[in-house]
């Protein structure tokens, strides 16, 4: 009799063991340091061959025998893990409680100082608190409902914050954890693989492979390299066929990065050529055109991915006669021409405006005011008059013929501002640079202009309102009337 009541007594203690419940919770960690939220956790008991999942945001799952269990609804009651865990100075929590009681929440360290404490009479069911802590290290948040008993550690790797436990509201009723339905007996061989998403990519976890007799914390850790990000710098050491490119990895840093280099090409919706750089993030391009803008941009290829940095630019400089530059444009007569207009810096801007033959810029320019020729304002006709010419004159009736279309060099402001070598085009040139060269018109920062191709494919950007390139085309190269030339353009011999 004695020895059946003894195998009565062990079978109940078996079943116990059996029907214990284990709350098993899950976190991740993203490499190393920083919260990363769940997607799900796929659970698989090896032992009894099932598997299920934990779907976001539930990450907390309650295993236990369901051999001769009723089928009633299992709340879960207790003290939830922190989300985010590990945080940066704040993170918040969940108390479940089955009916009324009275809640103590207490924040201690691991050598039991209370840094903060909430005190309240709460009702039934999920009550929700932001934590705050003040320095990098492991809490212990204690929680006392009644005559039961919680605690949670936590893990701040912010500083800086004040140490504080703050209620922010409640739901009504209880709030269910996710039961598992499938049979788990305590020592059961567990596996536990956790899922999360980052920047579009379904990002895995290692595999937790355990005996599981007890309540536990899991931290899944993920390890993702992140794609870099790239800037585009400005070009340097720009010549007439040569200019040096630079990029820069601006984060990210080390990622792990396959190739790096420039695209580039004179057309910024196009960029056909490419060129790998070296480790210093850095290339030459040689054989460019001269005078001639590229656009180009960086980018690095990481994973399977190709990165790009902004879209910059660049123009190519022209050969030098006394420190100026000019183009070869391939023309028959051999003649270059000017990248920048007398007074300019730059091809886009206009530069100065000169009378024919003047070397001086003015305010205004008249008949009363041009050195080499005068008239007479006719009211009544409203024309002028009585025109004289002194200079540079083909026509009778206005004065002395003289029949000069080449500015002298005491009456050219090119040949005085830049010297010997450079001076204002003929009408022959411009003839010549009209009928030999493409036309386009087109931009630069913002003006608009024509952009002039030679033969050879090199290119000026003669950037003039159209009534003024029309003007330097069909101007006999004399002073006529009101229809005063200005120097936009010089050529060189």
């Amino acid at each position: 009799m004695k020895n059946l009541y003894f195998v009565v007594i062990m079978l109940l203690i078996c079943v116990g063991a059996m029907s214990q419940e284990i709350t098993v919770r899950f976190t991740g960690q993203l490499n190393g340091a920083n919260y990363c939220q769940l997607d799900s956790v796929l659970i698989t008991n090896t032992t009894r061959g099932w598997s299920e999942n934990v779907v976001y945001p539930d990450t907390v799952i309650v295993l236990g025998s369901m051999v001769n269990i009723s089928n009633e609804e299992t709340f879960g009651q207790g003290l939830g893990q922190n989300v985010p865990n590990p945080f940066n100075c704040e993170t918040s929590v969940e108390l479940t409680i089955s009916q009324q009681e009275n809640v103590i929440l207490q924040l201690l360290d691991a050598g039991g100082k209370v840094y903060a404490e909430y005190k309240s009479l709460l009702k039934e069911g999920s009550h929700k608190f932001n934590i705050s802590t003040a320095n990098p290290q492991t809490y212990i948040l204690n929680a006392i409902a009644g005559k039961k008993n919680y605690s949670i550690r936590m893990v701040n790797v912010g500083s800086g914050c004040a140490n504080f436990i703050k209620y922010t509201g409640a739901s009504t009723g209880l709030v269910a954890k996710l039961t598992s339905t499938n049979e788990f007996h305590t020592g059961d061989q567990m596996e536990y693989v956790g899922y999360t998403t980052i920047e579009n990519n379904v990002v895995t976890s290692e595999t937790i492979s355990q005996v599981q007799t007890e309540n536990q914390d899991f931290i899944f850790e993920f390890a993702y390299t992140f794609a870099p990000d790239v800037e585009t710098l400005d070009a340097t050491d720009i010549t007439g066929a040569t200019a040096s490119l630079y990029g820069e990895i601006t984060t990210n840093a080390d990622s792990i990065i396959s190739e790096k280099g420039f695209f580039y090409g004179i057309d910024e919706n196009e960029l056909i050529n490419h060129v790998i750089a070296d480790s210093n993030f850095n290339v030459t391009l040689t054989d460019l055109l001269v005078n001639t803008t590229y656009y180009y941009k960086a980018y690095v290829t990481y994973s399977t991915d190709t990165i790009y940095g902004e879209t910059r630019s660049f123009r190519t400089r022209g050969n030098t006669l006394n420190e100026y530059e000019f183009v070869d444009l391939g023309l028959p007569s051999g003649k270059s021409w000017a990248t920048c207009n007398v007074g300019a810096n730059n091809p886009e801007e206009f530069g100065n405006y000169y009378a024919w033959g003047e070397i001086s810029v003015k305010d205004e320019y008249s008949w009363d005011n041009y050195i080499y020729g005068s008239a007479t304002y006719d009211e009544t006709y409203q024309s002028y008059t009585d025109v004289h010419i002194t200079k540079y004159n083909n026509v009778s009736s206005w004065g002395s013929v003289d029949n000069i279309y080449t500015l002298e060099d005491s009456d050219d402001v090119a040949n005085l501002t830049r010297g010997t070598g450079w001076r204002i085009p003929t009408k022959e040139e411009i003839d010549e640079l009209k009928d030999n060269c493409t036309w386009t018109w087109t931009t630069i920062n913002d003006v608009y202009g024509y952009l002039v191709t030679g033969p050879n494919e090199n290119s000026i950007s003669f950037l003039l309102l159209v009534t003024e390139v029309r003007t330097l085309i069909k101007m006999n190269m004399v002073f006529i009337g009101l229809a005063l030339l200005t120097t936009k353009v010089l050529v060189m011999d």
